[in-house]
């Protein structure tokens, strides 16, 4: 057996003989015990497999504990984590620890509570956890991992394991040199992070978070000094506390709204989704808005773009389902990805960054890892081969529920333990009158997804350009832009050269967030974007004059940076 230690070295893959002795022996060893991972080992021992658990924090959770992320909102139900959940009931029920829960919200946690939930399990289930430990080397069997070295602060372990499952923001996976998807195309910025504070306020602990800044491309020192910056700015500034809303815990993490993925044995993207590419093996289902929550959406991917400006989609969400396959790092055996670096790429993360659906991500990580052990195979061929049983297991739990399938779904509109779906648009006529609407969005978004007869569809679009309905027109030449067909330009070019109008929508229904109440139409913006993919050089003046603008109307501001945006794409 010939065995390598790896590592990196200024950012360069480097390794070493490794003699093959190991302080510690387990079947599978769980790098980084956040939402994810916590999920994964306690899944892998309730199956019977001998668990160690890595983690740099002092306690188990991620940034759902020690970031005083205590109540993410959406995410699909069901699965391993409403059982750790129930303990966490029983502990908050003592009478101990003051309630973080809104009446009809969603159950949150806070810090001690979470984290002693995990630990109860852990030690039910007879995991072996580490903590104020971080990896630093991996080690490998050509090209299979089967070990790791970690640090404790005192001393270097050699732990040998069967399988590691990466729920460290894809740690491992970084010291092994594997190829990771980047942030968005036009400057690989990744969304930004978030500072959170846990906020006593009457009589509830309530997280109270900013959005920060993008850690992509920086150094660890430069990270670091942003990290200390954000800890002094709001919400965390002692002025934004009175007698009645005071600081409780300042977190000792940063909450990361996106994390570098990594290329996987299938890698599904949010443009996929929007081509219609979906998945009949999926092994759990996530559900979540698009909300990354960069402020520059003039430099997103155009499948950002589509969503969330042109379609108008802020107010909805979207389930997906995630195969295993998005789970299983390209080309490398032993190893199984849990949490947000899993195969989806910088807009689809989106859709997966939510509690439950990071937990449930961790349980089916945890389960495979298990299988792989069990049957002494590898992660493809228990996908691939043994996928009925997977998803059997998954199913028991309720991590895989088919009824989580729910499409595009009304954030302002609970359903049980989900979100209620909606209808889209089927006819001409309800596309029609849809379009002649304020609140165009479901509309928009059916035309962006069409499959089929998409040339009739567009000939349909383009002959209600002639219309004398002012909003018909002008929302009929979004749609056909979303198709990429050019004779969407004479009606943009008509819109620019006009005012800037705003339209606004609100919601009959609404639930805890006032900025979901209310849609925001603006066509000027949209011709903005839109120009630049339709249009031609003939537009570059028109173009430039409202790139040009600097007055103080936002929206027109806002125009101005997507043309800013549509004259560099016709430079290209």
């Amino acid at each position: 057996m010939s065995l390598r230690a790896v590592t990196l070295s200024e950012g360069r893959t480097v390794s070493r003989d490794f003699d093959g002795s190991f302080d510690r022996e387990c079947d599978i060893c769980v790098i980084g015990l956040g939402t994810a991972g916590a999920i994964s080992a306690i899944a892998a021992a309730k199956r019977g497999a001998r668990v160690i658990g890595v983690d740099l924090s002092p306690i188990p959770g991620g940034v759902g504990t020690s970031a005083c992320v205590w109540d993410y909102y959406y995410g699909a139900s069901g699965g391993l984590y409403k059982q750790i959940n129930s303990t966490a009931n029983e502990i908050a029920g003592s009478g101990n620890y003051l309630n973080s829960t809104k009446p009809g919200y969603k159950r949150s946690y806070i810090t001690p509570v979470k984290s002693l939930a995990l630990e109860r399990n852990f030690a039910n289930y007879g995991v072996e956890c580490h903590y104020r430990a971080f990896v630093t080397e991996v080690i490998l069997d050509g090209d299979r991992v089967c070990g790791a070295i970690i640090f404790d602060g005192e001393q270097s372990i050699r732990i040998g394991a069967k399988v590691i499952i990466d729920g460290a923001e894809g740690a491992v996976c970084r010291l092994l040199g594997l190829k990771e998807l980047g942030g968005r195309r036009s400057d690989n910025k990744s969304a930004r992070f978030s500072r959170t504070v846990g906020v006593m306020y009457n009589g509830m602990l309530l997280g109270r978070w900013c959005f920060c800044e993008d850690y992509a491309g920086t150094t660890p020192e430069e990270a670091a000094r942003m990290t200390f910056r954000w800890a002094t700015e709001p919400p965390c500034l002692v002025g934004r506390f009175d007698e009645r809303s005071r600081l409780y815990a300042s977190g000792c993490e940063m909450g990361r709204r996106e994390v570098p993925c990594i290329e996987t044995e299938r890698v599904y993207t949010f443009e996929d989704y929007l081509a219609g590419v979906r998945y009949d093996n999926a092994v759990f289902y996530s559900f979540s808005p698009l909300d990354n929550a960069n402020p520059d959406i003039w430099n997103e991917d155009e499948d950002f773009q589509d969503w969330q400006l042109l379609c108008g989609m802020h107010a909805y969400g979207v389930s997906v389902g995630i195969p295993p396959e998005c789970l299983i790092p390209k080309g490398m055996g032993g190893l199984v990805l849990a949490g947000k670096h899993i195969g989806t790429g910088h807009t689809m993360t989106s859709t997966v960054r939510m509690r439950t659906d990071i937990e449930k991500c961790g349980e089916a990580a945890g389960v495979l890892a298990a299988m792989m052990t069990e049957r002494g195979e590898s992660a493809l061929t228990i996908a691939r081969e043994h996928f009925d049983e997977l998803a059997a297991a998954l199913t028991e739990s309720g991590c895989l529920d088919k009824s989580n399938d729910r499409g595009v779904c009304d954030l302002n509109v609970p359903d049980g333990e989900m979100w209620q779906s909606c209808r889209l648009p089927e006819e001409y006529d309800e596309l029609r009158q849809t379009l002649a609407s304020i609140h165009p969005s479901l509309g928009l978004y059916a035309v962006r997804i069409a499959k089929d007869n998409r040339a009739g569809l567009a000939d349909t679009l383009a002959g209600w350009l002639g219309s004398e309905d002012k909003l018909l027109r002008e929302n009929s030449a979004v749609a056909l832009g979303l198709l990429g067909d050019r004779r969407a330009a004479r009606v943009l070019r008509d819109i620019l050269r006009g005012e800037c109008e705003v339209y606004v929508y609100e919601s009959p229904a609404k639930y805890h967030f006032g900025w979901l109440y209310t849609t925001e139409l603006c066509n000027y913006i949209k011709a903005a974007c839109l120009l630049g993919r339709v249009g031609d050089k003939s537009d570059l003046e028109l173009l430039g004059s409202v790139a040009a603008y600097d007055g103080d109307d936002q929206r027109r501001r806002k125009a101005a940076e997507y043309a800013k945006a549509s004259l560099l794409k016709f430079k290209k």
